[in-house]
């Protein structure tokens, strides 16, 4: 089932000291650049600019349960950012301001800490993100390939029968606000999904303007 409709014009144009949060980019330089990139379905409100969901396959819903399953250092470790302080952030940077040699036990619990690693029952089921140890056991938490809705909020649901346009012009969405795009995901979307997940209600949309490539259907 895809999403289906019509095809209205799209309105877009085409660690011995303190960790400092990187200028460069929104996440560390020492995560690996993946070249991979998976396919995803957007559906728009053009009026509101809002991303209404996300149709997608398992790989997509893969990566989002995934989240649950990484430490919060770890999270933090991947998605230092230029935004704010936040507790947790204050929390991360005390650990590298107290140092080893006169408050911490050893460098190993500091980078225990700083950067944990996934427990050990946990499938590597993505190679969106940078958070899997070398030879890991590829696995999923998925069965058969399956079409899944994802909300604007992360809720994620098996797609309905109906044709997802028709459930939002029902809902009071005329069909000619609304717009199918087809977006990118890669390594630096899912770690933008990932840190929004944590600060957002509507992680989706917060991440919209970095996806890449995206083009109307």
């Amino acid at each position: 089932m895809v999403l289906g409709g019509s095809k209205p014009h799209s309105y877009f144009s085409s660690c011995s000291s303190c960790i400092k949060p990187s200028t460069k980019s929104n996440f560390p330089s020492n995560a690996s650049q993946s070249t991979e990139f998976q396919k995803v379905r957007l559906l728009i409100q053009k009026s509101k600019k809002k991303l209404l969901c996300a149709q997608v396959d398992n790989f997509f819903v893969e990566m989002l349960f995934s989240f649950l399953t990484i430490p919060l250092g770890h999270v933090k470790h991947l998605t230092m950012d230029n935004s704010p302080p936040t507790g947790i952030d204050n929390l991360y940077n005390s650990i590298s301001c107290l140092g080893v040699e006169k408050y911490l036990k050893s460098e190993e619990i500091k980078n225990l800490l700083l950067c944990p690693k996934l427990a050990s029952p946990y499938f590597h089921v993505t190679d969106l993100l940078p958070v899997y140890e070398k030879n890991r056991k590829q696995g999923s938490f998925l069965k058969a390939q399956t079409t899944f809705i994802v909300s604007n909020n992360l809720k994620v649901v098996a797609s309905p029968s109906m044709s997802i346009i028709s459930k939002y012009n029902a809902r009071g969405v005329p069909v000619g606000d609304i717009e199918v795009m087809e977006v990118s995901i890669g390594e630096q979307e899912a770690l933008s999904i990932l840190m929004a997940s944590l600060t957002s209600r509507s992680p989706l949309s917060d991440c919209l303007n970095s996806f890449k490539n995206a083009k109307s259907l």
